[in-house]
């Protein structure tokens, strides 16, 4: 199916390949990083001592992570149902969910659950998904669905 361009020209969709494709498995790799994360987090939480800690994590911070790290899994589920069918609104929302991840790293550093260097480190992925997703022609180019 072809689209139409602002200007009046016809534009096939180009699919999901190239650096779309990259960034399609790095989001996919980055929630399954998060689920292994917050399962870690419930075990260190059950048992402080497999991290070598002698204390519990406050309860709201627990909450917090791992409240935060699922939606963002349901949110990637949603992405690639939206990146698949190949929606327009695909472009906002993988932008919103970049900013999202930033804004939790954020969060979880100012409570003293990531280090400076982990939210920098961390924050790259998002930093650099936003700036494909806003730049790339290809994505414009394939999400074109209303």
């Amino acid at each position: 199916m072809d689209g139409v361009t602002a200007r009046g020209k016809t534009v096939s969709p180009e699919g999901i390949r190239g650096w779309l494709l990259a960034y399609v498995i790095m989001l996919g790799l980055l929630a399954l990083h998060g689920l292994g994360l917050t399962a870690a987090a419930l075990i260190v939480n059950a048992d402080p001592s497999l991290a070598g800690l002698d204390s519990f994590v406050p309860l709201p911070s627990l909450l917090l992570y791992v409240t935060s790290n699922a939606f963002l899994i349901l949110y990637t589920i949603m992405l690639y149902v939206l990146m698949f069918k190949r929606r327009k609104s695909a472009i906002a929302n993988n932008i919103i969910f970049n900013a999202l991840s930033i804004a939790f790293l954020l969060s979880w550093h100012i409570l003293g659950m990531k280090s400076t260097l982990g939210l920098l480190v961390d924050s790259a992925p998002g930093v650099i998904g936003i700036w494909y997703i806003v730049a790339s022609t290809r994505v414009r180019n394939t999400f074109t669905r209303a």
